[in-house]
């Protein structure tokens, strides 16, 4: 019977599996829950007397389960390679639960104040809170279907290589990613003119670095928008992605999913 990976952390393993696949729940739960709860404290003055302590609670303990989930997926990473925007969303999320929380203490010290200027940087705050409490379940819903969706489209919608045909006895026969020929891109080396024929957003190659990419399938789900990917296609693109996403691990674990082969003179 095999053995169970070892952990490399606090955030790596438990009990031989991903933290991560733990904690998102915690995440997707406590967090709208939190910003639920500080809505309706900030909104309806009756409700604050009871709830208000709750409330700023969940903030704070929806702030530690992103940041639990954001380092717990970078160590799933590690070992399974980049889950694309998945892991881009979920970079973004920490950063908006923490100043919810951070907001949402400041609001009730202010709330306390029996001022009218009090009572008015409260009602200021509490709007504030409102706008960054949507902000977070936006990112955190974007997140988990990202992440949902990585996990398992292919596998219900069914991938290139696992694309299967039936046989004249009713058995399944498996059909390769290039329709059968045998042939890959994936080791290819393909020359500059064949990439600038490539230039379209229905056959967007792009290169970066040494290597030919496919980027078509990802222009629709560029978080920055398509334009920024459709201005990639046929060039070489070195220069943008570095500028823009230079040292990101999550990037460069995407784009390698996209490979086609390395740029240079292909041989006769």
């Amino acid at each position: 019977m095999p053995q169970a990976p070892a952990s490399t952390g606090p955030f790596d393993l438990i009990t031989g599996l991903p933290v991560h696949v733990f904690i998102t729940h915690a995440v997707v739960i406590v967090l709208p829950l939190a910003v639920l709860s500080l809505i309706l404290v900030v909104a309806i003055p009756r409700l604050r007397a009871h709830y208000r302590y709750p409330a700023v609670g969940l903030a704070i303990l929806g702030a530690i389960t992103a940041i639990i989930a954001e380092q717990s997926g970078e160590a799933l990473e590690a070992r399974v390679g980049s889950a694309g925007q998945h892991s881009e969303w979920g970079e973004m999320l920490p950063p908006v639960a923490v100043a919810l929380a951070v907001l949402s203490v400041i609001w009730l010290i202010v709330a306390r104040m029996a001022s009218s200027r009090g009572k008015v940087l409260a009602a200021v705050i509490g709007g504030v809170i409102v706008v960054a409490g949507i902000i977070a379940v936006v990112i955190t819903v974007l997140a988990g279907h990202s992440g949902a969706e990585e996990t398992w489209s292919e596998r219900i919608e069914g991938t290139d290589s696992a694309v299967t045909e039936m046989d004249k006895d009713d058995e399944m026969i498996p059909v390769e990613p290039d329709g059968g020929t045998g042939e890959s891109y994936g080791s290819d080396v393909l020359g500059l003119e064949t990439v600038a024929s490539n230039n379209s957003p229905a056959s967007c190659w792009a290169i970066i670095g040494d290597n030919v990419y496919d980027l078509t399938e990802w222009i629709d789900s560029h978080p920055g928008g398509a334009s920024r990917i459709v201005g990639l296609c046929g060039t070489d693109g070195t220069s943008q992605f570095q500028g823009q996403h230079g040292g990101s691990s999550s990037a460069e674990g995407t784009l390698e999913r996209y490979l086609l082969g390395a740029v240079g003179d292909p041989l006769p």
